[in-house]
């Protein structure tokens, strides 16, 4: 067959065909066939890139293929359709691991792609309504439906109850308490520089380049930038705004703003999914707005294990205090918190566990469930509409779909970058050089290794890319009976942190929205077809370990990265507490059933089936995870032979070469990390101004 932009006519036949058997129809809700789910995947292919495409193209035809070598003896897309039926089933449960990771990828690709379809979307009840105003934020066709204000219950007096994040000060007691919610805050406009407005061959000249405008590149540039001196961002991502990008269809946001589209991977057994944003922003724009700082015990090892000077918690605190008021950190609303959070508020207080609503940088939240796909109403206060605008107004130059190649460096210092210049379909138009005094890395914990690797930056250490961290996390499903609506609300909004001290595991509420959140639902077929219908109920919980598990980056022969991990026996025995824990609690708040998602144990609705998956020993191949804060490849230290960079991340072997992203955390820093990575990065900022002998802002302007 001729291949053709997207995927190849036998591709389709086949993914039809497994299609029908996953989503059939018949069952209440339009199946796959009648909405065109394989189409909609086709056209969303023929934006991949083509690296993406080429992976889902192998996977399908080892699909297809598979059957061949079993008494089959045919392809899938040749066999009757019982046959197909009985061999995906099969499939689903098998004991090879290759043949469940396989079905498992493709079975989400097709629940994803039904999910885009309007159609899908209209049966399941999602239209875009936000909790606040009950109105419609991102969605760019016309929605019908009457709007349904739910009467809220008045806040509870426990609504937060202190524990051990709290003794921590990972959550800070006078954020938690202040309460007060202001209305809209007028963004700043921001404009970047893109090919064509630069050309090939152009030369740029300037104090500071920094690599990456995710949380810490945004706060080095405003930093430096308002202490005077010149800077230049380079960032490999598109310039999104709310207005023109943030509306359709989650998922096709989910593919278009993340690297890979969304399926970068960490392989080991399991391989666990890591979405990394590539946007002006970086995954800033993309996550789902949670602020935390380091807790007191990890900032102490770090100082005592590592050599990390002057960062310990009161030391820290002067520089996260600007930015948690710079970026309106405060926690969320009670009207705000959405069924999900609500329900794990219930059983937390029901079982006595220590929890309340989380910390995020909001302004003028809506409640609209939307944050990990661009917020449509700029309410959350991503990089692109923060500190980039005001790195901007202070004199800062951000140049967009602009790709380091390689750090330019001699006689023992950095001296520029080499810059690809991109179009709108990631394709190479040309190459810049922009000169530089100092060079700041902040390309992120699996991108930041792969560059110093690949510029022949020395490290006697021997550590780039090691040690490296990500928080595995996963999810527990439950059903609750009633008439609710579970993405109403606030994305992440309520943490319980009665293990955070005893077994390093922070479970925060999430919303799953089905249009990144089906491809979750458990079984195939009629099964799978009942649960969608009920997804307005579905509640999760979710949750992540503190790892003492750890992984490596390495950079391939064509300059691609890839990271491995390997999950140990104790965050394996963790994560198994976790999913009973988070049983446990769906059940308590008042869950029908809970789908835990364990081989065996595929549904539970008692608590004595809690007992029964608290003494079960899980795995790790068996468990399903993924990860979104990867962090520690380039770890800072007093000791150059066992760090890559010093206390105030300057590179040991390179005075003028700076790292200032979650690559410099000497381990896992045991809570979303975004705060830390900007109280780190402003750390160092303030270190080169003071190098220059610049002088930075003492007060924020605000936004």
């Amino acid at each position: 067959m001729v291949a053709r932009d997207g995927l190849s006519e036998r591709d389709i036949r086949c993914l039809e065909c497994l299609a029908r058997v996953l989503l059939p129809e018949g069952h209440g809700l339009p199946g796959a066939g009648a909405v065109d789910a394989i189409g909609l995947l086709d056209e969303q292919a023929r934006s991949w890139d083509p690296t993406v495409r080429k992976r889902v193209r192998w996977l399908v035809r080892v699909w297809e293929l598979a059957p061949v070598a079993s008494p089959r003896l045919r392809p899938f897309s040749a066999l009757s359709p019982v046959a197909q039926r009985d061999w995906t089933e099969a499939s689903y449960r098998s004991r090879r691991t290759w043949r469940r990771l396989v079905a498992s990828a493709l079975k989400q690709l097709v629940f994803l792609a039904w999910a885009l379809a309007p159609e899908a979307e209209d049966a399941l009840g999602y239209d875009y309504r936000c909790r606040r105003d009950d109105e419609p934020h991102g969605s760019r066709r016309p929605l019908i439906g009457v709007p349904r204000l739910d009467p809220l219950p008045s806040e509870p007096d426990d609504y937060h109850r202190t524990g051990p994040a709290v003794v921590m000060n990972a959550v800070p007691l006078p954020l938690m308490q202040n309460r007060t919610f202001d209305g809209a805050r007028q963004a700043l406009p921001l404009e970047t520089i893109s090919w064509p407005s630069i050309g090939d061959g152009a030369r740029v000249t300037t104090d500071v380049v920094v690599i990456g405008s995710g949380a810490g590149g945004a706060v080095v540039a405003a930093t430096l930038a308002e202490a005077g001196l010149d800077v230049v961002v380079v960032e490999e991502g598109e310039h999104v705004t709310a207005e023109r990008d943030f509306v359709g269809p989650v998922f096709e946001r989910f593919q278009r703003f993340c690297r890979d589209n969304g399926t970068t991977q960490v392989l080991g057994v399991p391989p666990i999914p890591l979405p990394l944003g590539k946007v002006v922003g970086g995954t800033t724009v993309v996550n789902s707005g949670t602020c935390f700082r380091a807790p007191d015990r990890v900032l102490d090892r770090w100082s005592l294990e590592h050599g990390v000077r002057d960062a310990r918690p009161d030391e820290l605190a002067a520089y996260y205090e600007p930015i948690e008021e710079f970026l309106h950190v405060r926690p969320v609303p009670w009207e705000l918190l959405g069924p999900n959070g609500m329900a794990a508020h219930r059983g937390a207080v029901a079982l006595g566990y220590s929890g309340g609503p989380l910390l995020r940088n909001i302004a003028d939240c809506h409640g609209c469930g939307q944050c990990a796909f661009g917020c449509p109403t700029d309410a959350k206060q991503a990089m692109h509409i923060s500190y980039l605008p005001r790195a901007q107004r202070a004199g800062a130059r951000i140049y967009s779909r602009a790709r380091v190649r390689r750090i330019e460096h001699g006689d023992g210092c950095a001296t520029g970058v080499k810059v690809e210049l991109l179009d709108d379909r990631s394709q190479v138009r040309g190459e810049i050089d922009v000169l530089a005094g100092d060079v700041v890395v902040c390309a992120g914990a699996v991108h930041t290794p792969v560059l110093l690797h690949g510029s022949g930056v020395p490290d006697p250490s021997r550590a780039t890319g090691r040690h490296l961290r990500i928080h595995p996390a996963t999810g527990v499903g439950g059903w609750l009976e009633g008439d609710y609506v579970s993405w109403k609300g606030t994305l992440q909004s309520y943490y319980i942190d009665a293990f955070f001290e005893s077994h390093e595991l922070m479970f925060e509420a999430t919303t799953t929205v089905p249009g990144v959140g089906a491809g979750s639902i458990p079984g195939m077929g009629e099964r799978a077809m009942k649960d969608l219908g009920a997804f307005s109920n579905l509640l999760t919980l979710g949750f992540y370990v503190s790892d003492t598990s750890s992984g490596r980056v390495r950079r391939l022969p064509n300059g691609d990265a890839v990271a491995t991990y390997r999950l140990n026996a104790l965050d394996a025995r963790r994560m198994s507490l976790g999913i009973a824990v988070a049983a446990e609690v769906l059940l308590e708040a008042g869950a029908s059933r809970v789908h835990p998602g364990v081989p065996g144990l595929d549904t539970i609705s008692a608590r004595a089936d809690v007992e029964q998956l608290r003494e079960r020993s899980v795995k790790p191949a068996h468990l399903r995870l993924t990860a979104f804060h990867p962090m520690g490849t380039a770890r800072m230290g007093s000791d150059p032979d066992r760090s890559v960079v010093d206390s105030w991340g300057r590179h040991h072997a390179m005075s003028n070469l700076w790292v200032a992203d979650a690559s410099v955390f000497p381990s896992c820093v045991g809570v979303n990390p975004q705060m830390t990575i900007m109280a780190f990065a402003k750390r160092t900022a303030e270190t080169i101004a003071a190098a220059r002998g610049a002088t930075p802002a003492s007060s924020p302007p605000h936004v």
